[in-house]
């Protein structure tokens, strides 16, 4: 089953935009290899901004992201998934987050 995996971090300026173009073309080099992972965009605005990826298993990917990447954003990343034919958001990241919305979906 494919899945979407979103990475949201707040951001407002442009500094932050650029920092969020930076991750994820470290997304694209570091975790897009595996060949079962595709990096499909970002969106910024709303105070939001949001990195899409296609993935088979969130956690583990997530888990990779977190433990392979530095990058100033992960500092304060949250994370949701859902099944790429589903409409609803599960909160994976940090823990403690129980729910997770995108204020526009990217399909």
């Amino acid at each position: 089953m494919k899945y979407q995996l979103v990475l949201q971090f707040t951001g407002t300026v442009i500094p932050d935009y650029d920092s969020l173009v930076d991750l994820e073309s470290v997304l694209i080099d570091e975790i897009q290899e595996d060949g079962k992972t595709t990096v499909d965009g970002h969106d910024f605005g709303s105070s939001q901004m949001n990195l899409f990826l296609t993935v088979e298993d969130p956690q583990n990917v997530l888990s990779r992201i977190r433990g392979q990447i530095e990058h100033p954003l992960m500092d304060r990343v949250r994370a949701g998934y859902r099944a790429v034919s589903d409409k609803t958001f599960r909160a994976i990241w940090p823990e403690s987050l129980h729910e997770f919305t995108v204020k526009s979906i990217h399909v």
